[in-house]
């Protein structure tokens, strides 16, 4: 029996997993940190000053990204289950046919 293909799309999802758990972890704290002190957090620099001021347009863009992959694998493995269904029928159909025709019909009653 043929070894069962790899999804591409699962890497991709679980990296881009990893990623939106990051700018989403992130962007919470950003925000915490904006709650708790009077002078702006646009002053910062490096992440959180990248978060204030794209942040939304990140996470936006990677929850849709996640959904595009998911549907992507999603598709993926019902081809690839589809194709490997057609195999396994093709299979037990030549199967049944060479029994049926090595056999010979039984025909009459039983005694």
């Amino acid at each position: 029996m043929k070894k069962k293909k790899r999804n591409p799309f699962y890497p991709l999802l679980i990296l881009l997993g990893i990623v939106f758990v990051i700018s989403a972890s992130t962007y919470g704290v950003m925000a915490i940190r904006g709650t708790d002190r009077s002078e702006a957090i646009s002053n910062e620099t490096g992440l959180m000053g990248f978060m204030d001021q794209h942040g939304d347009w990140l996470l936006l863009i990677e929850v849709i990204l996640l959904g595009l992959l998911t549907v992507a694998a999603i598709g993926t493995d019902e081809i690839g289950g589809n194709t490997q269904m057609k195999q396994i029928d093709k299979a037990t159909n030549d199967r049944d046919l060479k029994s049926s025709t090595t056999t010979p019909p039984q025909t009459g009653i039983d005694s």
